[in-house]
């Protein structure tokens, strides 16, 4: 939980967390300074946030004697993997022979965009490779380790597993799956009104929260949301500088805009279709809608303004089945992580499905009271406490850790 100083932006922040098991350590004894060269390659994979989809997050830091020579971190899919920057960014490679690398992840063994990391370090002739995490990667997973011990390399993993593998939660997610991981993001009064009784709900918390989640909607291949949010808020939905208002640079990133609007009621004079030239857009419809001539004409509308309409089945009595969209997203579009920004209804339908992977809360320091029908997750109806939706809560220190 954070707190911030200030009336006006005062929020808090939960952070409720889909945990991933923690990988154990092997025999050997890590020491103090292992930790301190596995947090700094921590750290530079984190630099990447946003831009690596659909590969992971992965640093790397080169030792030798005690002394840092070298480091780097992958920057983009298609560039150089994290152990391959680390490498060319030693100025004098003769210091690589009997060094030790640190690095984030199990480094790769087979050849994709690029050549196999493995082949590279033992070319290089690396002592020893303290990794963080294994591959889950079938390609990958423990077969770059093998290749290098077979080669002599010394190699050891496990540390700060935790804390690599809960960085790298959106890859392993999808990796393992082959669906996207899902972030649920609510805003709402202390007493859990996403609204005024009126549906206001501008602004429930502070310019800080926005900050923030300016900063979630980057690191996400796509932010989702409902035909309701849109209709009632206007909203851009796009990655932007609050005090500009012009996006943040998606040049570099992997980004997509989607509403689930099962009749098509979007209007063409919305800011997303308005913007759709600029930030992809995709819109979801009802399958059973696809003989109406209305419905066609609003869909032809839309593909007008550069939005991409995709049909998905119905479920329920007004709803699209979110597990056909997720993986649809994830086959089509090469999403891997979806934001979710929504209003009750929707977000109680993620819930329900157990398609939440994480939520995130910011909540203003405001009571709004009993007269808004707008309340989290209100129809879930739970008829008692041993049936409620049971969550796995972490409280992290920062906005950074997010």
């Amino acid at each position: 939980m954070f707190l911030s100083h200030g009336f006006s932006p005062w929020l808090f922040y939960l952070i409720l967390l889909y945990l991933f098991k923690g990988m154990e350590k092997d025999s050997h004894p890590f020491t103090g300074q292992d930790s301190k060269y596995m947090k700094l390659a921590l750290k530079l994979a984190a630099k990447a946030k946003g831009k690596t989809s659909p590969n992971p997050l992965v640093g790397a830091v080169i030792v030798n004697n005690g002394t840092i020579i070298s480091s780097g971190h992958h920057k983009k899919a298609g560039l150089a993997h994290a152990e391959i920057e680390a490498i060319n960014n030693c100025s004098d490679k003769r210091l690589l022979k009997g060094a030790v690398m640190y690095v984030t992840l199990e480094p790769c063994s087979f050849y994709g965009k690029t050549p196999p990391c493995t082949e590279a370090i033992i070319e290089c002739g690396f002592a020893k490779v303290i990794a963080a995490v294994t591959d889950p990667n079938p390609s990958v997973s423990g077969k770059g380790f093998a290749r290098l011990r077979q080669a002599g390399v010394d190699v050891h993993t496990g540390l700060l597993g935790d804390e690599a593998t809960r960085l790298n939660e959106v890859f392993f997610k999808h990796i393992k799956t082959g669906s996207p991981f899902v972030t649920l993001k609510i805003a709402a009064s202390i007493d859990g009104k996403t609204a005024a009784a009126g549906g206001h709900s501008k602004w429930i918390t502070g310019k800080r929260s926005r900050s923030i989640v300016q900063g979630l909607r980057y690191q996400s291949d796509c932010v989702l949301t409902g035909i309701n949010t849109v209709i009632a808020d206007d909203p851009l939905l796009y990655p932007r500088n609050l005090s500009s208002g012009k996006p943040l640079s998606l040049k570099n990133k992997k980004f997509f805009r989607v509403v689930l609007d099962s009749g098509l009621k979007i209007s063409a004079d919305s800011k997303i279709a308005g913007t759709a030239g600029m930030v992809k857009t995709v819109v979801f419809a009802s399958l059973e809608n696809k003989r109406d001539a209305g419905f066609n004409k609003r869909m032809n509308l839309l593909k007008e303004k550069e939005i991409n309409v995709e049909l998905a089945p119905a479920e329920g009595a007004h709803g699209l089945c979110l597990g056909f969209i997720l993986k649809s997203l994830y086959k089509k579009y090469g999403i891997t992580s979806v934001l979710v920004e929504c209003g009750p209804t929707l977000a109680a339908c993620f819930t329900k499905k157990k398609l939440a992977d994480k939520f995130i809360f910011f909540f203003g320091p405001k009571i709004i009271g009993g007269g808004s029908p707008y309340s989290m997750f209100s129809s879930l109806d739970v008829p008692d406490v041993n049936k409620a939706y049971k969550i796995r809560l972490k409280l992290l220190k920062g906005p950074a850790m997010i």
